[in-house]
């Protein structure tokens, strides 16, 4: 049960990813923390949806603003650096709750700031906090998604250069819980193996491709309205599940 209800919703959420750049990895995140250990949700999720935005960034690699990677990268190492020293994890309703909070972010933002991804001091903050919110939170898409609302980039060079630097930070997240788990000799899952990781690699990869199509049939107006719209829902969803997991603890 389970099983398919896990690979029904990688193909779903891959499908949204595809389509708007984002949300779809925070769904996944959140059915898998509530369902299984935290270090193997987060490995699973981490192998997902590395898959899922490395196939988008190849279906339109034409637009990914790559002038852009290096400050991004150099805060990416720096947070990687930091948090190897010193393991730092949140328990499944805390880290659902900063999802809702990272969520509405984006929409919570005064028009006055301008989070300007293409300006290179704001590409360095960006790959900080972003890396950040995937060890901690175990996905950055709400959060990233601030970095673009005020740019003049248009929808597919967005999503592509989003989608790039997303495969990067979920391949961070998978190597330190592996990290961690080695750590504390912490056992994994019993679906965390190859044979059920290559079924959802492969929905990943359908639904992901399904969503890249769809992608060139929206405008850039209807575009960002629809994604306010889901961060808006995803927020108030998983900070009001988290908030319930914690009570009942």
């Amino acid at each position: 049960m389970l099983a398919g209800a896990i690979v029904l919703c990688v193909f779903a959420t891959s499908v949204l990813s595809g389509l708007v750049g984002m949300a779809g990895g925070v769904i996944l995140l959140a059915l898998l923390v509530a369902t299984l250990p935290t270090a193997s949700a987060m490995i699973m999720h981490g192998l997902i949806q590395a898959v899922a935005n490395g196939s988008r960034v190849w279906f339109i690699r034409k637009h990914v603003q790559w002038h852009l990677m290096p400050l991004f990268f150099a805060g990416v190492l720096l947070v990687a650096l930091i948090f190897g020293t010193t393991r730092i994890t949140w328990s499944a309703p805390i880290i659902l709750i900063a999802i809702g909070v990272v969520s509405w972010l984006p929409i919570l933002t005064p028009k006055g700031i301008g989070l300007d991804v293409t300006r290179p001091l704001t590409t360095f903050i960006c790959g900080l906090s972003v890396t950040v919110a995937q060890l901690l939170v175990g996905t950055s898409g709400p959060l990233l998604d601030a970095f673009f609302q005020k740019t003049n980039l248009n929808r597919i060079e967005i999503v592509s250069t989003k989608a790039f630097t997303q495969t990067v930070g979920h391949l961070v997240k998978v190597a330190y819980f592996t990290w961690l788990s080695l750590q504390a000799t912490e056992l994994m899952h019993h679906l965390l193996n190859a044979g059920y990781l290559l079924m959802l690699l492969v929905a990943s990869l359908a639904g992901t491709r399904i969503g890249t199509w769809l992608l060139h049939r929206i405008n850039e107006v209807n575009f960002r309205r629809v994604t306010s719209v889901i961060l808006a829902i995803l927020g108030t969803v998983a900070g009001a599940s988290g908030v319930v997991q914690f009570i009942e603890q």
